[in-house]
């Protein structure tokens, strides 16, 4: 029996998971409670429904090896730890890696991974647009009126809406998309690029540029030099105290570019004297603070850099693991790129390869990894591609 017929044969019983399954889907952009509630319903309805036969038993993914391995030296570096207690409680958002299989494993056709996106579509077009509000009302945070939309901070919001922009910009502009697909991505990613524009995170601002130049070169490479052109453009046309706020992601003696280059002294010296399996997955304010470079004022509890916190956290073997990890991520994405996808599909994973370039380089600035909604749409995207991977053979 083939999968698509195998769904079907399940008829109404699995409707509850499917819903909660698009519930988990549309929450992503708006809630973390929201998201993390519906992600535990649909796990428990899939494990239901998975025994009973009327679900697709899990099956291997590419992923299994880097996920197990990130996860046991995470676990090993918490319990040799100094606050083995508290690094324990840091790993809490290693359980959220489950929404990669429930993704993986939960949408067993094309119809399914569709209308899941149609779900990811309205949500995030509602999201961001309700960022654009929160900024034009003067509702934001700080002189800029930084917008930080449904969630708790503008960063977190910016993180969100550069895999969203990513994701919609490659399906509006991808060859053979259905027009209709096509208008209603063209809206929301315009929708969530002025909401990214107006959380005014510069590192989202970087990824996105790095995301949208791998969109172009993987499906409109003749407008790569018109997108550099039309982003200089941009920039000098900004309002001064807009262009100013450009202008000082290249300026080293910027405050907060001062923080972190101090934020990276302090973690490399946390680093060389636990190079192994580092201090364990905890808060790293106190350690930092012992490390703190002269003349430095600011203490934070992460050093706003993925790879030097893992390092600190979890020494070279965890810094090693992680990058096995991301570079599965990569691989699995790239290799639907290959002939056979239909051009949405295709579209999809396009985008999905510029969301985790664009995450990575927005992790060189700030500590993505560690915020839950963020990585949570991270895992949705890479999911979502661990299961294009197996309709490929059907």
């Amino acid at each position: 029996m083939s999968r698509r017929s195998f769904v079907a044969s399940a008829g109404g019983a699995t409707a509850a998971f499917y819903a909660a399954l698009g519930a988990f889907v549309f929450f992503t952009t708006f809630s973390i409670a929201g998201t993390q509630t519906a992600l535990g319903a649909a796990i428990l309805l899939y494990a239901v429904f998975a025994l009973r036969g009327r679900l697709p038993a899990p099956r291997r993914t590419p992923l299994d090896a880097p996920v197990l391995l990130f996860a046991l030296v995470s676990l090993a570096a918490a319990l040799l730890s100094d606050e083995p207690v508290e690094s324990l409680r840091g790993l809490k958002n290693l359980l959220l890696v489950a929404a990669v299989y429930l993704v993986a494993f939960g949408v067993a056709t094309r119809t399914a991974g569709r209308r899941l996106f149609a779900v990811l579509l309205v949500s995030g077009t509602a999201s961001s647009l309700f960022g654009v509000a929160v900024f034009l009302l003067g509702r934001g945070e700080g002189t800029l009126g930084r917008t930080p939309g449904t969630f708790s901070t503008a960063m977190t919001f910016g993180g969100i809406t550069l895999v969203l922009s990513s994701l919609f910009a490659a399906v509006a502009l991808g060859a053979g998309v259905e027009k209709r697909t096509r208008a209603a991505a063209l809206f929301a990613s315009a929708a969530s690029l002025a909401a990214l524009f107006f959380s005014f995170t510069r590192s989202s601002w970087l990824g996105m540029v790095v995301a949208l130049a791998v969109v172009l070169a993987i499906l409109r490479r003749r407008l790569l030099v018109p997108f550099a052109a039309a982003l200089v453009l941009f920039a000098v046309l900004l309002p001064a105290r807009y262009r100013e706020r450009v202008e000082s992601i290249w300026n080293p003696s910027y405050r907060t570019n001062v923080q972190r280059i101090e934020l990276a002294r302090g973690g490399w010296s946390i680093f060389k004297e636990h190079p192994v399996l580092g201090v364990g997955t905890r808060d790293l304010a106190g350690l930092y603070r012992e490390h703190m470079p002269p003349g430095a004022v600011h203490v934070h509890g992460h050093l706003h850099n993925v790879f030097l916190q893992i390092a600190a956290q979890t020494g070279v073997v965890g810094l090693a693991a992680f990058s096995y990890l991301l570079v599965s991520f990569f691989m699995l994405v790239a290799g639907n790129l290959k002939p056979g996808l239909p051009p949405p599909e295709r579209a999809f994973a396009a985008g999905s390869l510029a969301a985790l370039a664009g995450f990575v380089v927005n992790g060189l600035f700030e500590w993505n990894f560690g915020d839950a909604e963020v990585v949570t749409m991270i895992y949705v995207v890479v999911g979502a591609n661990a299961a294009l991977r197996r309709m490929r053979f059907q």
